[in-house]
């Protein structure tokens, strides 16, 4: 019912107990406020646990009732605000561009290395377990950008305040974003140049399960651009290619 709740308090509960360890009373109305609302990207939430964690520290310095309430108020703020920031920071480049890359990046160098999955039979010699170890050692750089984002992500959000959004502003995120997609576009184009050139460097009739699967890949991206336009989730469209995909590739 309140998303990462239960998340975010197991993470920051080594920290809590330490900072009230000689106030154990306040405990309970501590968890409590840890125990509200709470939804961000998982990778990106490190942004938040360091920010909540420094200001968890002015609240227990508080040595009066009105200065606890401001800085209560203040935390809770920070929480909101931030949650909502990472959130559609890490979206957009975790969940919509690097994961995206990661898979072009293993499809890309399993080309390089024979797997040719444009056939629905692989030649005989190809070494697939070495392929699919070397396709998937691809996904290590999704694992090490989100490593280190997590890592200094709590390091400098402790340290930084709201001048800086608590660190977010160090990094360039849009210009990340952009120069993932941008390689994402060029394997993406790579690899459909050489599914083309497959097909057709042997010509003679036309081959009619490549012409379908165009088709059907052409439709999908036009029809995507309406779907964007009518504000309809990506995911159902996401569905139906697989489900059609699947259907014709059967056939």
């Amino acid at each position: 019912m309140k998303f990462q709740n239960l998340g975010l308090t197991f993470v920051m509960m080594p920290f809590i107990k330490e900072l009230y360890r000689n106030d154990q009373d306040a405990l309970p109305s501590v968890l409590q406020r840890y125990l509200e609302n709470f939804n961000t990207q998982p990778i990106m939430a490190s942004f938040c646990f360091g920010a909540l964690a420094k200001q968890e520290e002015l609240i227990a310095q508080t040595v009066s009732l009105t200065q606890f309430k401001e800085k209560v108020n203040d935390w809770n703020s920070i929480k909101k605000s931030l949650s909502i920031t990472t959130a559609s920071i890490g979206d957009r480049l975790f969940w919509g561009t690097l994961k995206p890359l990661t898979l072009l990046m293993a499809l890309f160098i399993w080309l390089m290395l024979g797997v040719n999955f444009f056939e629905i039979d692989f030649p005989a010699q190809t070494t697939l377990l070495y392929a699919a170890c070397a396709g998937g050692a691809a996904f290590f750089v999704f694992n090490a950008v989100a490593l280190f984002v997590k890592w200094q992500g709590l390091k400098i959000s402790y340290s930084a305040d709201e001048r800086s959004c608590f660190g977010l502003t160090r990094f360039d995120w849009n210009k990340t974003i952009y120069n993932a997609k941008r390689i994402g576009l060029f394997l993406a184009i790579g690899m459909i140049l050489f599914g083309i050139y497959h097909y057709l460097k042997d010509f003679e009739d036309i081959d009619v399960h490549f012409v379908t699967r165009a088709v059907i890949v052409l439709f999908f991206v036009m029809i995507s651009f309406v779907t964007r336009k009518l504000r309809i989730p990506n995911m159902y469209l996401y569905l139906s290619a697989v489900f059609v995909f699947n259907i014709v590739c059967y056939l």
